[in-house]
């Protein structure tokens, strides 16, 4: 299986080195990822401005763009093979709910699917301690080869593995997306004579619902919520009938 892999932790994150180390012992990996960090950058690209692209070690490349960036580049460039899967992550920390509207790595994998391919999106539920997570690798290896094998039509998947011993996951839940509630401020930073500067501060919150990423991966379960790109709100024209 050829695969395009990004995330949108820069390129020398943790997560997708694990997750490239994994699926390289199988698989035909490319990486290209960011540069840098770019999280929340959600699906930015860059149109007014060249990229450039770096060729870092064996079948892996930086890009001084997005992930979205990155995927665009990976299929449209005529550098990298044909891939089968587009994958995004692992991302350090989750994306569940309302986070796939503004992170960067769902993007990478919607860049993928924009483009007709099968995409998944990864996130490991820990900040700081990455000790597990090349089980998270592992899983989405065997994830990602059993649907590629058994799907009939593209798919799109985010995936959130929680940061805990693989005897203590309580198994696979599907699961519709869930909703997140940001508590936001701006802190003063400093102030001269052309402008004041502010840092994004606050908290992140979660409303559970049954069935939702945000309850089961409490609970000790694997999300997985299958996506699509179609936004319209099919209940307003019920109402306006």
């Amino acid at each position: 299986m050829k695969i395009i892999l990004t995330n949108d932790d820069g390129i020398e994150a943790l997560g997708i080195n694990s997750l490239f180390e994994t699926l390289s012992k199988k698989h035909e990996v490319y990486m290209i990822a960011p540069d840098r960090q770019r999280s929340a950058c959600s699906n930015a690209i860059t149109i007014h401005d060249t990229v450039k692209l770096k060729k870092t070690d064996t079948r892996k490349y930086s890009l001084s763009g997005f992930p979205a960036d990155c995927v665009n580049f990976g299929l449209c460039s005529g550098i990298f093979p044909e891939p089968d899967l587009v994958i995004s992550g692992i991302n350090h920390g989750p994306n569940m709910g309302d986070d796939i509207y503004f992170s960067g790595t769902v993007a990478g994998a919607r860049a993928g699917y924009i483009h007709f391919r099968s995409a998944i999106a990864a996130s490991y539920e820990s900040f700081t301690d990455f000790s597990l997570i090349s089980n998270a690798s592992e899983f989405i290896r065997e994830f990602a080869e059993e649907k590629v094998r058994n799907e009939n039509s593209n798919f799109f998947f985010n995936i959130n593995y929680p940061s805990i011993d693989k005897s203590e996951i309580k198994g696979i839940k599907f699961t519709q997306l869930g909703k997140r509630k940001y508590v936001d401020r701006y802190d003063f930073v400093l102030e001269n004579s052309e402008f004041k500067e502010y840092r994004l501060e606050g908290i992140v919150d979660s409303i559970h619902k049954e069935g939702s990423d945000v309850t089961e991966l409490s609970k000790g379960y694997i999300s997985i919520t299958p996506l699509h790109l179609d936004t319209t709100d099919y209940t307003y024209f019920k109402r306006t009938q």
